[in-house]
């Protein structure tokens, strides 16, 4: 008898692992026996949309279910589907011990870091903060406990050090939807023993808010671009001028005389800003209330003092 299978995810990063369970459904490897997803949302202009994988869900003609919590009376429709397995990629909320102890512990969690490093919310973030040269997906065997469960299989991705937060979630997306096309039918299949993961080289990567993007130009130029592309897309990379907020969109590395940190100057009309050490040029900016565009456009015009700053 093929598995039954439910499927929790919400965010982008989860289509292509329902895709593949889809397909692998398709093969009577499993049966995909419904999908659970967080509510629908408000959105853009405060209209409520749904998430990507309900929308992914609902062209494959699945079951769907939108549970505000995974708790008490939320768990009996999940329940009702007779699970003999879950998956979750990016679900948005801790799977609990209930719902896990009823498919005997037949879960598989994917993760976007090579874990143990990086458990939490925020792997693809901090991985780039860190100048990482590598990282990769991890397919772990789900626990009630926060991204500690003993490892099915991973998959490793080379870092070339110009990636942004949104494209290497992309990237990590379909290289986990890969993997468990292979994997799952194997652990399912009991073919897979989990490997406890080393709790000695555990590191953790917490939410982000809005107050993570901001620039500190005491640090080094090379960490203050690595910020600038873990924070795309979200929450944004920033500073002020002027008193209003100015978003970099786009920045890089560039060498100069030594000057006092936050020191704003212009070459060739490209705005530098002094950093701890090196210089950083804003290559992309995004004014308070104005559209994206270049820093040499956001420059041009600017009367720069000598004493100009950011932020200020």
């Amino acid at each position: 008898m093929t598995p039954r299978v439910v499927f929790l995810g919400t965010p982008s990063f989860a289509v292509p692992s329902l895709g593949v369970r889809a397909a692998i459904g398709e093969r009577e490897e499993i049966t995909l026996a419904g999908v659970v997803t967080q509510p629908d949302r408000p959105g853009d202009r405060g209209r409520v949309v749904p998430s990507l994988v309900k929308r992914r869900a609902q062209e494959l003609g699945l079951t769907v279910l939108q549970p505000v919590l995974l708790n008490g009376q939320a768990l009996e429709p999940i329940l009702a589907l007779r699970p003999d397995a879950l998956v979750w990629a990016a679900y948005g909320n801790l799977i609990p011990r209930r719902l896990i102890d009823a498919v005997n512990g037949r879960a598989v969690n994917v993760h976007a870091s090579l874990l143990p490093r990086w458990r939490g919310a925020s792997p693809v973030v901090h991985a780039i903060l860190a100048g990482d040269r590598e990282t990769g997906v991890t397919l772990m065997e789900g626990t009630a406990g926060l991204d500690r469960g003993p490892i099915i299989d991973q998959a490793r991705v080379p870092l070339a050090g110009d990636e942004t937060a949104g494209q290497l979630t992309a990237e990590l997306a379909d290289v986990g939807a890969g993997l468990l096309a292979i994997s799952l039918p194997r652990y399912l299949a009991g073919q897979i023993t989990p490997e406890p993961q080393h709790e000695s080289r555990a590191r953790w990567a917490p939410k982000l808010t809005t107050a993570d993007g901001e620039l500190r130009f005491t640090e080094p130029a090379e960490q203050l671009e690595r910020r600038v592309r873990a924070m795309d897309p979200e929450p944004g990379a920033w500073t002020t001028f002027r008193g209003q907020r100015l978003g970099v969109l786009r920045a890089s590395v560039a060498g100069g005389r030594g000057g006092e940190h936050g020191s704003l100057e212009l070459r060739e009309g490209m705005p530098h800003v002094a950093a701890g050490a090196g210089w950083l040029r804003l290559d992309e900016v995004k004014p308070a209330g104005k559209r994206a565009m270049s820093g040499a456009d956001w420059a041009r015009g600017l009367r720069v003092a000598p004493e100009a700053r950011l932020p200020s």
